[in-house]
């Protein structure tokens, strides 16, 4: 029976995974490095819920499937006005590459209420700005404040949160836990969730996660007569907002995001922002509609960088880990069953969402929420195995087949 655990991460990934569990009757120790959660990667002035879908593959069905889990969990949290809104996403088909993908997307035949082509005269009626593309609707898709939505995340009794909590290493002796912050131990549990992102390689030095930083920029634009009458999210290869963040007495765009993988995170500090990534995040305007472009070149007004953490295959490492000394001293063969492989019980991971963390984290909050306490997964187990946190090191031994399984007869 599990009774604690520990969370090691205040972001979208360990608020959400925090809040699995405690809805389960779990006693949660959540851990954060910064003085207030959602700091990092989730703390941007807003983030945008949408799925980008390719058609029937395994990644796209992941990717759907957190899109609609999350849809419904933010619905049960009852975020006050201003803080979330369903106000739906256009998807632009503004080059034949994304025409072609969103037309091959809508022969899928999903359901009006999750996406629908849409002719250009149609989007602009949606939209409330001229649209010059066909596009994907997604009526449903919403904005949401990062930090409100973690805080309401974790405001549940079962949860008690740490800040100003740098871990270094995490021990295990008999059937509990210790992580130590500064070679101290800080928290005790039976079980315990990594979700510290771009930290996570840290505490897990024997395992190759193939993770890496990237650097993403959004821009905050004052609005126009015209663009304060855009109703809904617009796509190109970034996404424009409706003026929706409040600074300074006025309501701004959001506007992004790069996407630029670095060798190594900034020391210290906020990082600075870059004239060029502003520039960038323009050309991606230009993309959605010439007429905001030229209508709001000179209205930048701020800004906020933040690194993601995305691996080589872009998808989630969320799952229970392996003790990969044991898998190295003693390799299994390559049709071993599941069950026999050196899991470490206990031991979770829940990191790695790129840019998409408000979309897919919740759901893989759940799967391991589902995997700890013996439910049913809320995914099929070939969707659950690509998200394999020891996969990079089973395929490096040549393991494919079990690098694509999940622990346990689930």
């Amino acid at each position: 029976m599990t009774d604690t655990a520990i969370i090691i991460g205040g972001g979208i990934a360990g608020c959400s995974s925090a809040y699995a569990l405690a809805q389960r009757g779990i006693k949660v120790t959540l851990l954060e490095r910064n003085s207030d959660i959602a700091s990092a990667a989730s703390g941007n002035p807003l983030a945008m819920l949408y799925p980008r879908l390719s058609g029937d593959d395994a990644g796209s069905r992941f990717a759907l499937a957190g899109y609609m889990h999350s849809l419904a969990l933010y619905r049960t949290l009852q975020l006050e006005p201003g803080q979330i809104d369903n106000c739906g996403m256009l998807q632009l088909g503004f080059n034949q590459r994304e025409l072609a993908r969103i037309i091959k997307v809508a022969e899928q035949s999903h359901a009006p209420e999750i996406l629908s082509y849409v002719k250009a005269t149609e989007a602009s009626a949606i939209a409330g700005i001229t649209i010059e593309h066909d596009a994907l609707f997604f009526p449903d898709a919403a904005w949401v404040r990062p930090q409100a939505l973690c805080q309401r995340l974790t405001q549940h009794q079962n949860i008690t949160l740490m800040h100003a909590c740098n871990v270094t290493a995490i021990q295990k002796s008999g059937h509990q836990f210790r992580v130590l912050a500064d070679e101290k131990t800080v928290a005790k549990a039976d079980i315990v969730i990594i979700a510290n992102a771009n930290d996570a390689q840290q505490l897990c030095p024997g395992l190759p996660l193939s993770t890496q930083a990237v650097r993403g920029q959004v821009s905050l634009l004052k609005s126009s007569e015209n663009s304060r009458q855009l109703k809904s999210i617009v796509c190109s290869d970034g996404y424009l907002s409706p003026a929706a963040y409040p600074q300074s007495g006025e309501h701004l765009h959001c506007l992004g995001a790069t996407f630029a993988a670095e060798a190594a995170l900034p020391e210290t500090g906020e990082p600075p922002l870059k004239s060029e990534d502003h520039e960038a995040n323009l050309q991606k305007l230009n993309r959605i509609s010439a007429k905001l472009y030229y209508e709001l070149d000179g209205s930048i007004a701020g800004g906020r960088v933040s690194y993601r953490c995305a691996t080589s295959d872009y998808m989630p490492l969320a799952g229970q880990l392996m003790d990969t000394a044991a898998l190295k001293a003693h390799p299994p063969r390559a049709g071993a069953p599941a069950e026999t492989l050196p899991w470490i019980g206990g031991l979770y991971m829940n990191v790695a969402h790129g840019s998409k963390g408000f979309t897919t984290a919740p759901l893989c909050a759940e799967l391991l929420a589902c995997m700890i306490c013996n439910e049913p997964l809320p995914i099929s187990a070939e969707l659950a195995g690509l998200l394999n946190p020891n996969r990079f090191l089973l395929r490096e031994m040549g393991l494919k087949r079990l690098a694509k399984l999940t622990a346990g007869p689930y």
